[in-house]
């Protein structure tokens, strides 16, 4: 940090430096001015390799302004610079379509929209900041976003993401452009979500949230998609940071490998902070069930004079838990069960423009995903523990990406891409005590998988864009594909006024713990695989929408969507069962025998008023009503598991600067935000009791399957928090209160067989967090 010398006192200052580049060539861009307001103005210009660099910026809250002739003009405003960390903000500009009138695009407003120049519906941006400012968040992406306009909170202990309606699995996980597993602990990899996220919004750019209609290059995948992007280390300076909190302790690292190169690193690791105190001999009132995980997460980043960029990242994460003696609701009593999972990634990249007009990317990457569990079970007869079921399921795949950008002109771009993908597998289960899953998942091996797309973006006028693509996936194992078109328009009708519309076809194929479930068959005295040619689950999407800037920092948004869902997968024999049902943690999906033959429909109404950060203040409130419904191979018509018609969230927060003297020794800010949520309970199957109790065991009622709801779902969550700004050092500290009204929302209901009778299990009640945080 910088520190110039006023009349009597130093004044804290910081800089604040980065690259700008052309949006779709990669191109450096030369002489684009860089305005910077905080009480008055400093600037400078982007020099012949695109980088700048603005000294001596007083800290607090900044407008920063990217202009330059024939590209369309970057504000951003209200961004937090910290006394202990340089602010490095990489632009991408975009050529102007307009010779006289010039287009303002507000980046800190425009939070609504994607990053993804190809997107035109049902996506926005969101920031590190985000994360870390909503109540009820935990610094997790995947729980910030379930503040947005149709999405659900189906659970407190994890984080799935129900877009829509849709089940968790259609979600797809990305990563610095290729697709990932799941990214978070304690988690099954075939699902999307789980207790705790390894993402460490400390290493995160500005990424993008899509609810449906997405562009051609998201593949495999009909519900949601998580695109995220990691952000570069400071090639000037070495800075820490450490933050001590119910998420973990952890430290963070970032610095110039090559300052000639401005080429750089970062690295942040984290440790279970529950798991440090029980070593410590604390007690936390969940006996031996203590999570334990450990995760990292790196970047480099080397750009080279002629020979284009290169880059390395890497994720990933161990966690394991043990119940003893049954000390889980969810298992017999007396058993004793252990749980370790894993996820990991790690990708190499190559960035190169193409004279002045094109770009192209290729990836190595490779990812993998592990859960395995052991069960031990009490022998009546030795009177001890012996092992009754375990399991492993691992997943793992390498791949090649190429993508080309290409503009043919200002208003004209085009992208296209392929990748290829050995996907391998090993399922293996036991079930010594015969009774229950998973069972008949006994497989090692590999596949292949070709994806393929191409996509362009046409503006029309500046009030017009058009953004159209088409996307292919080819299946080796059962020798499935696809081809599904997307198409999206933006219409700018009115000053302060926006019409959108989108169509997209979005397929996924199964998992292959699925296509795998192994049966004996004694008519041919063989083993076969009834779900090997399974079809791809696939789903029409429409989407019109409307934004409305009512003023310069607040929006108005609304979307009616309409999906039609096919080839969904349901039990041949069980037809209330299906794919679309499932959450993350759901193991009596091995072993059945699908058919693709059910359909189902969701559709909905949903509205947004957002004012994002402004004088200190913002709020979000977001209202949806919808429906989801499927019908299985016996034609009855059902709720989808997560059908609970409506979902509203209120969130509101402030700012204060107590101290604003840029001259103090310390620099205090104080902030608090406030959030209730307010959603329609799941879907259930009901307990036949009078059954259960002549049997021992539990009876369901399938003919009423997800008929009955659990009461509504309402959860209030408040934060607050002070930050200090010293020489050189920013602390923070902050305590957040989930559910703090203590309302018991139900879980489940459940039959006890030992109690003979109904058993409620809740979610989480009134639960004090806190965090310190430290940059330097």
């Amino acid at each position: 940090m910088i520190f110039i010398q006023t009349t009597a006192q130093q004044q804290m200052v910081q800089t604040i430096k980065g690259r700008i580049v052309d949006e779709v060539s990669d191109q450096p861009l030369v002489g684009v001015a860089v305005v910077v307001n905080n009480s008055g103005y400093l600037t400078t210009y982007s020099d012949i390799d695109g980088y700048y660099n603005v000294p001596n910026v007083p800290v607090g809250r900044i407008s920063v302004l990217f202009s330059s002739i024939g590209m369309e003009t970057i504000y951003m405003e209200n961004i937090s610079l910290n006394s202990g960390k340089e602010l490095v903000l990489n632009v991408k500009m975009r050529e102007d379509v307009l010779t006289v009138e010039e287009l303002v695009i507000t980046a800190e407003r425009d939070k609504l929209r994607p990053v993804n120049e190809m997107a035109s519906v049902s996506g926005r941006t969101f920031s590190v900041a985000d994360a870390e400012r909503y109540a009820g968040a935990m610094n997790d992406i995947s729980r910030m976003a379930q503040n947005f306009a149709g999405v659900g909170t189906p659970n407190d202990s994890n984080n799935d993401i129900v877009v829509r309606g849709n089940s968790p699995f259609g979600l797809l996980w990305r990563m610095e452009g290729v697709d990932i597993y799941n990214p978070n602990h304690f988690a099954d990899g075939g699902a999307t979500g789980g207790a705790i996220s390894m993402l460490n919004v400390n290493t995160l750019s500005t990424s993008d949230f899509y609810t449906s209609a997405f562009p051609a290059e998201y593949t495999n995948a009909y519900s949601g998609v998580f695109d995220i992007h990691l952000r570069e280390g400071n090639y000037d300076i070495h800075e820490f940071t450490g933050q001590l909190g119910i998420n973990g302790l952890e430290f963070g690292v970032e610095g110039p490998i090559s300052k000639k190169l401005k080429a750089s690193y970062l690295a942040s690791y984290r440790y279970s902070f529950l798991d440090a105190l029980a070593y410590l001999g604390f007690e936390f009132g969940t006996g031996s069930a203590v999570p334990r995980y450990q995760d990292f997460t790196a970047k480099i980043n080397i750009p080279t004079p002629k020979s284009g960029t290169f880059s390395l990242f890497t994720i990933g994460g161990l966690g394991n838990v043990s119940i003893v003696n049954g000390e889980s609701d969810f298992y017999n009593y007396g058993d004793d069960i252990a749980t370790q999972s894993g996820m990991g990634v790690v990708g190499i990249q190559y960035r190169k423009t193409l004279g002045h007009n094109q770009s192209l990317h290729i990836s190595l990457s490779s990812s993998l995903s592990s859960f395995s569990a052991q069960i031990d079970s009490l022998n009546p007869s030795l009177l001890q523990k012996e092992r009754s079921q375990d399991a492993l399921l691992m997943r793992e795949f390498q791949s090649i990406q190429a993508v080309h950008n290409v503009k043919l002109g200002s208003r004209l771009s085009l992208r296209s891409g392929i990748t290829g993908k050995r996907l391998a597998y090993k399922f293996i289960s036991n079930d010594y005590s015969l009774t229950t899953y998973p069972k008949d998942v006994n497989e090692i091996g590999n596949t292949f998988q070709l994806q393929g797309f191409s996509e362009i973006s046409y503006r029309a006028t500046a009030k017009l864009t058009l953004d159209a693509g088409v996307n292919a996936q080819f299946m080796i194992l059962n020798q499935t594909w696809n081809i599904d078109p997307r198409v999206g328009v933006s219409w700018k009708f009115k000053d302060k006024h926006e019409m959108t519309f989108g169509y997209g076809l979005h397929s996924q194929y199964q998992g292959l713990e699925i296509y795998m479930t192994k049966l004996f068959s004694q008519a041919v005295d063989s083993k076969i695989y009834p779900n090997k040619y399974l079809d791809m689950t696939r789903a029409h999407h429409l989407i019109l929408g409307y934004q409305w800037r009512l003023a310069p920092a607040t929006r108005l948004k609304a979307e009616v969507y309409y999906q039609y869902l096919y080839n969904i997968p349901v039990d041949l024999y069980e037809p209330y069962y299906s794919i679309i049902n499932l959450d993350g943690m759901q193991f009596d999906k091995y072993g059945r025998v699908y058919v693709c033959d059910g359909t189902g429909y969701n559709y909905g109404l949903e509205l947004t008023l957002e004012r994002f950060l402004s004088q200190g203040w913002y709020y979000m409130v977001t209202a949806s009503v919808f429906e989801s419904k499927f019908r299985s191979i016996d034609n009855i018509l059902r709720n989808t598991r997560y059908n609970g018609n409506f979902v509203s969230n209120l969130l509101i927060g402030k700012e204060f600067d107590v101290i604003k003297n840029q001259s103090a020794r310390n620099i205090w800010s104080f902030g608090a935000d406030i959030k209730f949520a307010l959603a329609g309970g799941q879907r259930y199957i009901p307990v036949d009791l009078e059954a259960s109790r002549a049997t021992g065991a539990t009876v369901y009622i399938y003919e009423e399957a997800y008929v009955p709801q659990h009461p509504f779902y309402m959860r209030g969550d408040l934060k607050a928090w002070a930050k200090i700004q010293q020489r050189s050092i920013t602390h923070e500290i902050g305590v957040e209160i989930r559910n703090f009204t203590n309302r018991k929302n139900v879980f489940s209901y459940e039959y006890d067989v030992k109690l003979e009778d109904m058993k409620t299990t809740y979610q989480t009640g009134l639960l004090p967090l806190g965090y310190y945080r430290i940059t330097f």
